[in-house]
């Protein structure tokens, strides 16, 4: 035989990991304005519990107030079957995974401390009614639904955690780009008097460069390009647009490296490979650069460079910015 606190089976027809809502129709507290009503639930009471929600697994929490002004929009809404206007003055629809999950919260100490007894503060508790039912989504940020809402639940996880992953990744190229212009250029500076060893530290440097941060931008770019693509189907977002921005920004280091700084590149090269080939006493005829060239020509590099580096590092503050709005 069934036990009362069983919990039910879903509808025939329903899908894995189908959602529970708990609806509670509220009614302000008399003597309490509706903005003011609004207000303490959104300002105080929601602030103060949501948190606590979100430690017990609570999936989702939304609150919809009634207002004067919204209840008479019904009346263009009203038709020969639909006439009778629900007088709440709030919906507060809080979704799980399991019951036990929103009653291991209402058991927690700081709950019952302070969160329980605060309802007689907005809340008119006799009036008030609730009830709970499964959740059926049929259309999610304007697209019809497919999935389970577990599958939703883990693909909207592992978006965040490639977005999470993106934004590392490009604070990592970023660092890492950036050291070599605040660091290793003014270590070699510093500690180099010859011109053919300044041109072949810097070349060996630039070839170690060369291997791992293109990588990297190609890298960190496909990840928020990925990401992007997920939030793009989401079509009441906008932050996907943040996103796009933040993988042309990343992998704009590449077009930078091509078209603005292979000139001094390559005069970099050419001279590394005349001092390498030439001793500068057998020199001859050969314009060789001295060694006060030589470092001007590395030091103006490293300028480019710096600037270089600010690309991922806007991408990476780009893609901060987009995790927080989200």
């Amino acid at each position: 035989m069934s036990n009362e606190h069983d919990l039910p089976a879903p509808p025939i027809g329903g899908i894995n990991g189908q959602l529970l809502c708990l609806t509670i129709c509220g009614h302000h507290r008399p003597g309490m304005s509706e903005e003011d009503y609004r207000h303490y639930m959104t300002q105080v009471s929601g602030p103060m519990t949501k948190e606590l929600m979100v430690k017990h697994g609570i999936i989702g929490w939304k609150m919809l107030h009634n207002t004067t002004e919204t209840r008479n929009l019904m009346r263009q809404l009203f038709d020969e079957h639909m006439v009778n206007l629900a007088e709440f003055d709030c919906f507060s629809q809080v979704t799980f995974k399991s019951i036990d999950d929103y009653k291991r919260m209402r058991e927690n100490a700081l709950y019952r401390k302070q969160i329980s007894g605060d309802h007689v503060n907005f809340a008119d508790t006799q009036r008030s009614m609730m009830t709970i039912g499964w959740v059926t989504d049929l259309i999610e940020d304007g697209e019809l639904v497919e999935d389970s809402a577990t599958a939703r639940l883990s693909k909207k996880t592992m978006t965040t955690k490639l977005q999470a992953a993106a934004i590392i990744l490009g604070s990592f190229l970023s660092g890492s780009m950036i050291s070599l212009s605040a660091i290793t250029i003014p270590i070699l500076m510093e500690n180099t008097a010859d011109a053919s060893q300044l041109l072949r530290q810097w070349t060996r440097l630039y070839n170690y460069g060369n291997q791992v941060l293109p990588g990297m931008a190609v890298g960190t770019f496909l990840l928020y390009a990925l990401v992007c693509f997920r939030r793009r189907r989401a079509v009441t977002s906008k932050l996907w647009r943040l996103l796009a921005l933040a993988s042309l920004s990343t992998v704009s280091i590449i077009p930078f490296t091509l078209i603005i700084m292979k000139p001094t590149n390559n005069e970099l090269f050419r001279m590394e490979s005349v001092t390498r080939m030439i001793q500068l006493e057998e020199a001859g005829g050969v314009n060789i650069m001295g060694i006060k060239e030589a470092e001007e020509l590395v030091v103006w590099w490293s300028f480019m460079h710096a600037m270089r580096s600010t690309f991922p590092l806007v991408g990476t503050i780009l893609g901060v910015v987009a995790t927080s709005w989200h």
